[in-house]
């Protein structure tokens, strides 16, 4: 079937991560939780950094144990031999976020393009459908290629948080009340509710070790560039929440559709179209890394033997896994059909508890939802590991451990399970997570 080029080493692989997690979702997110927590948004941004953090930090020493693309799936089966199923489907909701991420990456890429150029709606669909055709092609050609624009508009993504920090800082206009919350909502719901609007926009990570078979000494690279790109993200993003609420008060920041934009243009007028710019090139790199890596993801299933053995095939030219690259665009551009024109065909609306579901709503709600489930497994299966098997040689090894027990995945879990109970109690997040579920027991191998 052919081998992967080992072609990244710690810059490529942490910038890769940086925009990852960058991606659009700061863009438009920090609005909405603002809108939801009041000046005390970054209080929202904090835990679900911690939750981040803590999560890394047992991604990174496993992915430094276990150095393969498969990632999600080999950490939990190695912890839990007998959990074959298991082990895929926490792998399946990995790549399903991934595929649902691209999706809404270009969905947003069109939305932002369309309105600079003054297009109608009805030019969305083909231009996201473009976006997505051109990044696959460029997937196939090869990891060094797309890494290299990623990492390109990587920094075009910083510079853009950076100018809304300095513009916030040297501009302000207004004194915000750091712990001043939405009078509409008990603060401590508050916090966890704007955290599961927020979340989205840490998510990235998990999908680090999935390049560790076409990066050079993965053991040790690939734990630094994952922890290397959380801290970075987790300091832009606590950064942003302090100064946009300095520019622009919580309440207009949550009814704007590009509130870091709207908010620097109150500072300095030039800066909204910049922005705008930027939230091209935030989009586009989201959509980019989430076909990348969720593409590596179903080559290292395929490898393990859970999926078609075809999606092994490596390009023998590119050095690239052609049939994985194929199946990461098709399903993203068919979920992006799913969620513009199914409603418009069908009239199909949905309310639960006064919210008016879209589709698009809920694909993003629900990869969320099974991402966190896969955390579970995953900070679990770090827990099992040390307990198990402690003389396991571990080039990267996460900090603070009462006896043998590890701190930080335990913590991880605690806060997940609080965050699941409180934000995510929807009935049809859950239907539509056990759909995605039984979409993936159909791909899966049992011999």
């Amino acid at each position: 079937m052919g081998e992967l080029k080992r072609e990244l080493g710690l810059g490529y692989a942490t910038l890769f991560g940086v925009g990852l997690i960058l991606g659009a979702g700061i863009y438009v997110l920090v609005g909405r939780a603002a809108g939801l927590v009041g000046d005390a948004v970054w209080l929202s941004v904090a835990f679900s950094g911690a939750i981040a953090v803590s999560t890394a930090l047992s991604y990174a020493e496993l992915a430094s144990v276990f150095p393969y693309a498969s990632s999600t799936h080999r950490y939990v089966l190695e912890a839990f031999p007998g959990w074959r199923l298991p082990a895929f489907l926490a792998a399946w909701m990995v790549f399903f976020e991934g595929v649902a991420g691209a999706a809404t990456a270009a969905l947003g890429f069109a939305g932002y393009f369309t309105r600079l150029l003054g297009l109608g709606s009805h030019a969305a669909v083909p231009v996201a459908l473009a976006l997505l055709l051109l990044l696959s092609l460029l997937n196939w050609l090869g990891v060094k290629e797309s890494a290299a624009l990623s990492a390109a508009f990587t920094l075009a993504e910083a510079g853009g948080l950076l100018l809304v920090v300095l513009l916030g800082l040297l501009l302000p206009a207004r004194e915000p009340a750091y712990l001043s919350f939405n009078p509409a909502v008990e603060p401590w719901v508050a916090v966890l509710v704007g955290a599961a609007v927020f979340y989205f926009a840490y998510t990235g990570f998990e999908f680090q070790p999935t390049l560790s078979e076409e990066t050079k000494n993965p053991e040790r690279v690939i734990p630094k560039a994952i922890l290397a790109a959380v801290a970075v993200t987790t300091l832009l993003y606590l950064l942003v929440s302090l100064s946009v609420v300095r520019l622009m008060s919580w309440g207009e920041l949550g009814s704007s559709g590009a509130p870091l934009a709207d908010a620097a243009a109150k500072a300095w007028a030039p800066a909204f179209h910049l922005l705008m710019v930027i939230a091209l090139f935030a989009t586009t790199n989201t959509a980019l890394g989430f076909l990348v890596t969720a593409s590596r993801l179903a080559y290292g299933l395929a490898e393990e033997g859970v999926v078609w053995s075809g999606f092994r095939s490596v390009d023998r030219r590119r050095g690239t896994p052609s049939l994985a690259v194929a199946l990461a665009g098709v399903v993203s551009a068919l979920l992006l059909l799913l969620t513009w024109y199914l409603p418009e065909a069908t009239g199909w609306r949905l309310r639960v508890a006064g919210f008016e579901y879209q589709l698009i709503d809920l694909v993003g709600k629900t990869s969320s939802l099974a991402v966190l489930l896969a955390f579970l497994l995953v900070n679990s299966a770090l827990v099992a590991l040390r307990l198990r098997n402690p003389s396991l040689p571990r080039p990267f090894r996460a900090p603070l451990s009462v006896g043998r027990v590890p701190v930080f995945p335990l913590m991880a879990n605690v806060l997940i399970l609080a965050f699941l109970a409180v934000s995510f109690n929807d009935w049809i997040v859950w239907l539509s997570t056990a759909l995605v579920t039984a979409l993936g027991l159909l791909l899966y191998r049992r011999s």
